[in-house]
């Protein structure tokens, strides 16, 4: 088991507990550290990505805990959480390399996230859910360039507590990404895959 740094971790606190609300099932967070900056993920349903990034990480480590057991950690440090590495073994985003597309102010995400909200109400099954959150919500543009962006990784924006009233986020892109940057925290779908997230 990496030697994991509590000092470097310990922000990631709030995420672990925000995901734990959110998924009833046992969440897992995944810690990744280059030696200047660390970032933890978080897997929401329907393939959306949740994370944060810290300029700062005293050594280089790439690692899967259980959220409720990292969180036990950070007040009892003396156990280290044991590694979950084989549950998760899809691909993270980039940490390098993002294109920025748009700035977009909160009140605009809010508007589209709560439409959504009003729209799920009525729906009950798993592919309407996937079909409504994989509905393209907002356009994205920087000159002749637009992206496309589905509601899932806008409400889980929202439900991550990562949109700061007032704020704005931002719509940046890497081959095969779309992220969704605000105060808090980002939010990512692989635009290869099923977009989708309860709003």
């Amino acid at each position: 088991m990496i030697e994991l740094p509590a000092a470097d971790l310990a922000d990631f606190g709030p995420l672990a507990e925000r995901v734990l609300g959110l998924n009833p099932d046992e969440p897992y967070l995944r810690l990744r550290a280059t030696g200047t900056a660390v970032q933890g993920f978080v897997r929401l349903a329907f393939d959306v990505l949740a994370g944060r990034s810290l300029a700062r990480a005293s050594s280089q480590f790439d690692v899967t805990v259980g959220a409720a057991e990292f969180r036990q950690w950070l007040d009892e440090p003396q156990v280290q959480p044991p590694a979950r590495d084989a549950h998760w073994l899809a691909a993270l985003p980039p940490a390098a390399g993002w294109q920025r597309i748009e700035v977009v102010p909160d009140e605009a995400i809010r508007e589209v996230v709560r439409s959504g909200a009003l729209l799920a109400r009525s729906t009950t099954s798993r592919a309407g859910q996937q079909t409504l959150l994989s509905s393209i919500v907002l356009t994205a543009t920087a000159g002749t360039r637009s992206v496309e962006v589905p509601l899932g990784p806008l409400s889980a924006l929202t439900r991550m507590g990562f949109l700061p009233r007032g704020g704005q986020a931002a719509v940046d892109i890497v081959p095969g990404w779309i992220r969704v940057a605000a105060g808090y925290g980002s939010t990512y779908v692989s635009t290869g895959s099923p977009l989708n997230l309860l709003g």
